[in-house]
């Protein structure tokens, strides 16, 4: 028998969206979960559910902001080379 969780209550990507300006803003290190909560309006176990932590959802705002903003970045980014002088 599958048990069906309950849908989520908001909008992932404009969620996602809200947490990628806030963290753009303030940086990662001074944005707190409280912080992200209120700019996403969403509940802190709603926010875990999704995201699973503060550095999970950091890394996909990071992402979506590649795939919205810059899509060369995204491109350049995925490239293997070296990081050093070429």
């Amino acid at each position: 028998m599958a048990v069906i969780g309950r849908p989520r209550g908001f909008d992932r990507d404009a969620a996602l969206e809200a947490a990628m300006l806030l963290f753009w803003r303030k940086g990662f290190a001074t944005t707190s979960m409280n912080d992200l909560c209120d700019t996403m309006g969403v509940r802190s176990p709603s926010l875990y559910a999704a995201f699973g932590s503060k550095e999970a959802l950091y890394l996909e705002a990071v992402e979506h902001y590649v795939r919205t903003r810059d899509p060369r970045s995204g491109t350049s980014l995925r490239k293997e080379r070296p990081l050093g002088p070429h």
